[in-house]
């Protein structure tokens, strides 16, 4: 191995290592808890919620992130959030909300690609309307760390799928298990003639 060759391996080698540092760093980094003190936003004049002060709004299309700094970014093109909640619409062409919450999931939520899969769900209430939950173990993209998501479901008037996904590390699903019951409590679906905006 030529000389050359050794100082642009000692040089590719420091540029590794300080990647991979500064990834430590980032991914170390300490996410403040969620405010007692909610905000109230009105998503597309669609949706009413509230959610934690200290929390962002991250608008994407038909989507949009509430986290706090440090937990959201992205992942190659994929924007991805480590704490917080997401919320948004999804076709629904089979007109069932089970199976499309199954379709949603498998294509959308799981990073990993695989065998399509069932989940097990509870009847909740969305907005005062009929919903699923199902909460998922996963890996997080963003840290390769255990991961937890809820998962909720239900249907517009027209049909469309409302989703909203609660993520948090696992090791912190205490800490945000209220707030985010109070978040899904606080939602308001206003895509009806008697609905005021």
């Amino acid at each position: 191995m030529t000389r050359a060759h050794r100082i642009a391996r000692r040089i590719a080698h420091a540029v590794i290592v300080g990647v991979l540092l500064s990834v430590c760093v980032v991914g170390a980094q300490s996410i403040t808890p969620p405010s007692s003190d909610f905000t109230p936003y009105i998503e597309g004049e669609l949706v009413r919620v509230s959610v934690p002060s200290n929390w962002r709004e991250l608008p994407g299309v038909n989507a949009v992130t509430f986290a706090p700094d440090g937990a959201y970014g992205n992942v190659g093109v994929k924007s991805v959030f480590t704490h917080g909640l997401g919320m948004g619409l999804a076709r629904n062409d089979k007109r069932n909300m089970r199976i499309t919450t199954d379709d949603f999931i498998n294509l959308y939520v799981l990073a990993a690609p695989g065998p399509r899969r069932t989940f097990r769900y509870r009847s909740v209430r969305i907005g005062g309307r009929p919903g699923l939950r199902t909460v998922l173990l996963t890996v997080s993209e963003a840290t390769g760390e255990p991961e937890r998501i809820e998962v909720f479901t239900t249907l517009l008037r027209d049909g469309t799928l409302f989703y909203v996904l609660a993520v948090t590390p696992r090791d912190c699903v205490v800490d945000y298990a209220s707030t985010f019951r109070r978040v899904v409590g606080s939602i308001e679906i206003m895509d009806c003639d008697q609905c005021v905006r």
